[in-house]
């Protein structure tokens, strides 16, 4: 399978100009940012680059050994810009485009089994969801946060998989909805405070959120393998061609 960006023809979009240079001083952040004509990277991976020109997640890429952002990994400085003002969605193609032109990128997406979060039906079905008002409108309101930490949240008019947003930071593995749950709800949630001295957000996410989506709403989260869409890097060069 294809995504558009990859599908590139004479006419694809292109930055007008961009310089892409090898940062001889490698610092443990990678930032990049965009702006209204284009965008820059200061100490960038190729690896990293992939991931946000196709926005994917960590789990979402496979790629050779070399580019897996190891201390000794390449790392680049990238200016960008555009002849006028893009958006966000004409930015990401472009961004693929000049991975493709100045690395020489081979990619494609296949389905592989990999290890995932499924959102389930717990015993006893579902609870908590009410039918919306007739005419409301599908939005999320992330309420306030009581004197815990944790943010109480409204969702009106949403399907049960919305609550996956809320819930699947952190994680190494994507959260899927299995629940077969059809239709549009209200509901609340209420996602309990992470205390980053307890650790890692993807742990506190699965001790801490995961039971409470069971308690709450009768939606168990329960770790699978099933098939997710990989961009598989069939060829990337070591270094950037000439500017």
């Amino acid at each position: 399978m294809l995504l558009p960006g990859l599908v590139f023809c004479q006419d694809r979009p292109v930055f007008e100009a961009a310089s892409i240079k090898v940062n001889d001083r490698p610092e443990q952040s990678q930032i990049l940012t965009p702006n209204p004509e284009g965008l820059t990277g200061h100490n960038v991976s190729v690896r990293f680059c992939i991931l946000m020109a196709w926005h994917l997640q960590d789990y979402q890429i496979s790629i050779p050994t070399a580019f897996r952002d190891s201390s000794d990994s390449p790392r680049y400085d990238i200016v960008a810009k555009a002849a006028g003002p893009v958006t966000h969605d004409q930015l990401l193609p472009m961004f693929q485009s000049l991975l493709v032109e100045r690395f020489h990128l081979a990619v494609h997406f296949e389905k592989k089994d990999s290890p995932v979060f499924a959102l389930v039906v717990a015993k006893g079905g579902p609870k908590g969801l009410q039918d919306p008002a007739p005419g409301s409108e599908p939005h999320e309101d992330p309420g306030t946060v009581d004197p815990t930490g944790a943010r109480h949240w409204t969702l009106y008019n949403e399907p049960v998989s919305a609550l996956m947003g809320l819930i699947s930071n952190g994680l190494s593995r994507p959260l899927l909805d299995m629940t077969g749950v059809k239709g549009s709800y209200d509901f609340a949630f209420v996602l309990p405070a992470w205390n980053r001295a307890d650790g890692p957000l993807g742990d506190h996410v699965v001790a801490d959120v995961f039971p409470e989506v069971q308690r709450q709403l009768g939606l168990r989260v329960e770790a699978r393998t099933a098939p997710i869409d990989v961009l598989v890097v069939d060829h990337i060069d070591k270094l950037a061609s000439d500017n």
